[in-house]
């Protein structure tokens, strides 16, 4: 079961959520395409999604508790990040978890790859509140966008630790003087 990287546009809603009626994708496509709007010229819109191969003849042995997610990009320079991420999570039964998240990159000993410094969930159990989760979710994601963007601050906040300082230039000019010492001669 590859994942799949496209626009909102392209999300099958009616294979991933085939408990929604017409009108509920509508209102997934649209809450998802409004995200897409919001990104900047460089991150380009990519939504990720799992569903089962068609053409594959055994089915699954797990389901993949990933069904949906996007992450769009708020910050990026020397290897460090700031992005805010949208998921949706299969829990058990026909329960499903929509997560709101601001993630910064890791800087621990040991590389996570990134922290969710911040994190919203909305669990559901009908159609009806997955709606409005991922509604809640979407909109939570587009107010963020206008917060902090300085992943440094973000993850001192969150006791976690930042990348360590460059060290300084050398300077070709030599230490400044000393003003104690008078006039050089």
């Amino acid at each position: 079961m590859p994942a799949t990287e496209r626009p909102a546009s392209d999300i099958p809603f009616e294979r991933l959520f085939p408990d929604l009626d017409d009108h509920g994708r509508e209102r997934l496509v649209a809450a998802a395409q409004a995200l897409d709007l919001r990104r900047s010229l460089d991150d380009p819109a990519r939504w990720f999604w799992n569903e089962p191969d068609p053409l594959s003849p055994e089915p699954e042995p797990e389901p993949s508790p990933h069904i949906l997610g996007t992450a769009l990009l708020l910050y990026e320079a020397d290897g460090d990040w700031l992005e805010l991420g949208l998921d949706v999570w299969q829990l058990d039964g026909p329960f499903v978890s929509v997560t709101a998240t601001v993630e910064v990159a890791c800087w621990c000993d040991t590389d996570h790859n990134m922290h969710a410094v911040q994190r919203a969930e909305w669990p559901a159990s009908t159609a009806q509140a997955f709606l409005e989760a991922f509604h809640t979710a979407a909109l939570s994601v587009i107010r963020r966008i206008e917060g902090p963007r300085d992943p440094r601050d973000l993850r001192a906040r969150a006791g976690l630790p930042n990348p360590p300082e460059p060290p300084p230039e050398d300077d070709p000019s030599g230490p400044p003087p000393d003003p104690s010492s008078g006039p050089a001669v």
